[in-house]
């Protein structure tokens, strides 16, 4: 990452450092009347928040086709997602209120933001392939929780596909930053990956990496012909600049 220009994250917390706090968030969601726990089990009950679906834009019944989980008996409804599940002795698994068990696939989320970043975020990033279910609810269990919006932008970002064909390491066509780097200048890469908005599909191919180090070699061209000029008289259109990027992250 500092190949490609990008700073080092202030926090990088662990999941299995938060165990605590993701207990306390499934007692309060079963103390508030979201949660509720069932052989074994943790579970929210979706019906219980009248906004669930609202971020991916799916009505309550329409979202069992996206489901992660196989459909038990001991739910309420089908789209209850689980909280806290228990663990053999096999499996990775701490103590709780509900036995040995371990979190469900999107609680330690809502847990982190909570004990780092405060109530409510700026903004908050991911593929778009986790709208539903994984960020609905980590919205559904964190707003119950805790109330308020919780992220006041979410940022989800299409794929990247490689020489015309989705990334995938089933088609070994996944290419590393380190493997990248022996042909290419890091800026040149990131470079490359914000000439596309972030919500529109990106073809990584050799052709857009050439384009992308001619119009930095452009780039430079610019700024060594006005090296010796004042900072502030270079032909430099900052408003534009920041208009664009104000503009939903406008990069291209």
């Amino acid at each position: 990452m500092a190949a490609l220009g990008a700073l080092t994250p202030t926090i990088e917390p662990m999941a299995t450092e938060h165990i605590a706090e993701m207990i306390a968030l499934t007692e309060r969601l079963i103390a508030e009347g979201h949660a509720y726990s069932a052989d074994g089990h943790v579970l929210f009950a979706v019906e219980s928040m009248p906004g669930y679906g609202a971020l991916s834009g799916r009505k309550l019944d329409d979202m069992l086709a996206g489901a992660r989980v196989e459909v038990a008996d001991y739910k309420r409804h089908p789209g209850d997602f689980v909280l806290w599940k228990p663990s053999t002795g096999s499996e990775p698994g701490w103590d709780s209120p509900w036995g040995r068990g371990r979190p469900g696939w999107h609680l330690e989320c809502s847990a982190m933001i909570r004990a780092h970043l405060g109530e409510a975020i700026d903004i908050h990033g991911g593929g778009r392939d986790l709208i539903f279910p994984h960020h609905e609810n980590e919205r559904a269990q964190s707003c119950c929780a805790y109330g308020g919006d919780f992220v006041r932008h979410w940022v989800h970002n299409a794929y990247v596909d490689m020489d015309g064909e989705k990334m995938s390491k089933s088609l070994g066509n996944v290419r590393t930053v380190r493997e990248l780097k022996e042909r290419y200048p890091g800026e040149v890469l990131r470079f490359a990956l914000l000439s596309a908005h972030y919500r529109s599909p990106l073809n990584f191919s050799g052709e857009l990496l050439s384009g992308a180090r001619g119009t930095l070699d452009a780039f430079y061209g610019a700024l060594r012909r006005h090296v010796d000029a004042p900072l502030a008289d270079l032909p430099v259109e900052q408003t534009a600049v920041f208009a664009a990027l104000l503009d939903d992250l406008n990069t291209p």
